[in-house]
């Protein structure tokens, strides 16, 4: 569950962040940990959903950085590190750069508490809505080793994978999409403008309809006259179930269910397993610790199956046991991913094992996205010709039945 608090520190500076806990009293325990004289703590509205672990980090109203320009920043800082640049010219310098006036408020914030002597992932952590924990920790670990420049490079590897994701996603929805809303303008169409021709003619000849004409001739009366109610109903539907979905219960309910769906399951499961994984390789390969690492990802996880995943990974790392067998055990990963993970614990290469792992997996869910949608276009065109071919026929064969027995 994420919680949005503010808070005084040890320095007397306040904090206002969001993070993960179980509930209510799990927060207020990590709070006091930390350290921190609690103003307010509350849940964070606003957050959630199957698809919300591909998203990153939301600011309350609308987002203050979107993926592109977080990815584009890393982009920018790991050249003009590599190039010999130190943190607050290359931050005023990507600030100089076109972009939306509330990301150039965001740089112009992170380079003045830079100047005034704050570290980069400090100066991070006052925007962490914007800046996951993951991507705070990615870069802390950059500036205790030295290598930041580096460490902007893999960040900018892991949001590209992200913006991946997205675009194979939402390009292999488009086409679908466009089928089914020509799919609904033929049919309405046909409902408004042209059976009301039909029925006109029918009265006008005063001869006895087929029953499967006289149904669609009363389906089109229905929703023309009771518009109203046809369209309103499933509306008011929808909302309903946009409200549950939104609810904690909902989303878990919902987000289980997908799972079990014989190849849309397969795909989610791939996309946000992928998504785990190169958030831990990312993270491990700046030589942050495992078991930091996994507590780190915790935040950019919002499906509840994976969640209760990376809680388990954490307590068998606690215990001495590897990540590779609570993976097993929770079948979420493949047999051949779960091999190549154990084999990178017991080479000691975990990192790139992961990261070798969460670019093949990319590939894979990019094919199986591509061929659902290659299945559902057909189906969306077969629909669409037995609805307007039926249509067709159940209007025309009482014209044929009148012609022939005229003739």
């Amino acid at each position: 569950m994420l919680f949005a608090f503010t808070a005084i520190d040890a320095r007397g500076e306040r904090l206002a962040e969001t993070f993960e806990a179980e509930d209510l009293g799990a927060a207020q325990r990590e709070l006091i940990s930390r350290g921190l004289m609690v103003l307010s703590l509350e849940p964070a509205r606003g957050h959630g959903g199957v698809l919300a672990s591909l998203r990153g980090s939301r600011t309350a109203a609308r987002p203050a950085a979107r993926l592109r320009e977080l990815a584009v920043f890393a982009r920018l800082m790991s050249m003009m590190l590599r190039a010999g640049a130190s943190v607050i010219p290359a931050l005023s310098a990507i600030r100089e750069q076109p972009a939306r006036p509330a990301f150039q408020a965001l740089l112009t914030d992170l380079s003045e508490r830079v100047e005034s002597g704050a570290t980069l992932h400090e100066a991070m952590s006052r925007h962490g809505r914007v800046f996951s924990g993951a991507v705070r920790t990615v870069i802390a670990a950059g500036e205790a080793t030295g290598a930041l420049a580096d460490s902007f490079a893999r960040l900018s590897q892991l949001l590209d994978a992200r913006m991946r994701i997205r675009r194979t996603i939402v390009g292999a929805l488009i086409y679908p999409a466009m089928l089914l809303l020509m799919a609904v303008g033929v049919t309405l169409t046909m409902s408004l403008f042209v059976l009301p021709r039909f029925t006109d003619l029918f009265k006008m000849l005063n001869t006895p309809t087929p029953a499967v004409t006289q149904i669609m001739l009363d389906a089109g009366s229905l929703l023309r006259d009771q518009w109203a109610w046809v369209i309103g109903g499933p509306l008011a539907v929808c909302a309903a179930l946009g409200a549950w979905l939104r609810s904690a219960a909902g989303r878990d309910r919902m987000s289980g269910l997908i799972l079990h769906v014989p190849v849309l399951g397969r795909a989610v499961g791939g996309v946000l397993l992928a998504g785990l994984l190169s958030t831990w390789a990312a993270l491990l390969r700046s030589r942050v610790p495992l078991l930091e690492a996994v507590r780190e990802a915790r935040e950019a996880v919002a499906h509840p199956r994976f969640r209760a995943l990376v809680a388990d990974v954490e307590t068998a790392i606690t215990e001495g046991r590897t990540l590779s067998g609570v993976l097993r055990e929770s079948r979420l990963a493949p047999p051949t991913v779960v091999a190549t993970l154990q084999i990178g614990e017991e080479s000691g290469r975990l990192g790139e094992s992961m990261e070798f792992v969460a670019a093949w997996l990319e590939e894979d869910n990019d094919a199986l996205i591509r061929s659902l949608t290659r299945a559902l276009e057909p189906a969306i065109l077969i629909f669409m010709g037995l609805l307007v071919g039926g249509v067709a026929i159940g209007l025309f064969l009482p014209l044929f039945d009148i012609a022939t027995a005229a003739g």
